[in-house]
């Protein structure tokens, strides 16, 4: 019996990796297409998450399309640009997944930072976090 570890090729690696681009519907009759970013691009977004700068996650995540979704952010208001951040993140599966304990106990798993902070108004806590005294 052989021990020996099979290793994947890079095109199985690049295979598997393939994933659906974002749509992002403007008008009727134009939809601006978002691939899901590479593995260069993805260390790019990683630093911008750690410094918590919005602006260069968007632009990492749209990548050549940037110039399309840049004039569309004038025109709305800033939840807008946090919403598109948040629904890019959750689309391509980088938002963080969070278990959140209600005051009897019940837990739920969310990634969708809109429903956590929702959440946490309601009462719910971070696991691992200790109940507030206050």
């Amino acid at each position: 019996m052989s021990n020996q570890q099979q290793f994947k090729t890079w095109d199985q690696y690049a295979e598997e990796a393939k994933a659906e681009p974002f749509q992002l519907p403007v008008s009727a009759d134009e939809t601006i297409i978002i691939q899901a970013p590479t593995g260069a691009s993805l260390i790019q977004w990683a630093r911008a998450y750690r410094h918590n700068d919005m602006e260069a996650m968007l632009i990492t995540l749209c990548g050549e399309q940037w110039p399309s979704v840049e004039p569309l952010l004038a025109k709305a208001g800033m939840k807008a640009f946090e919403n598109l951040v948040t629904d890019m993140m959750i689309f391509f599966d980088l938002a963080e997944e969070i278990t959140l304990v209600g005051q009897g106990g019940g837990k739920i798993t969310e990634k969708d930072p809109r429903k956590v902070r929702a959440l946490l108004k309601a009462g719910y806590r971070v696991q691992g976090e200790a109940d507030s005294r206050t």
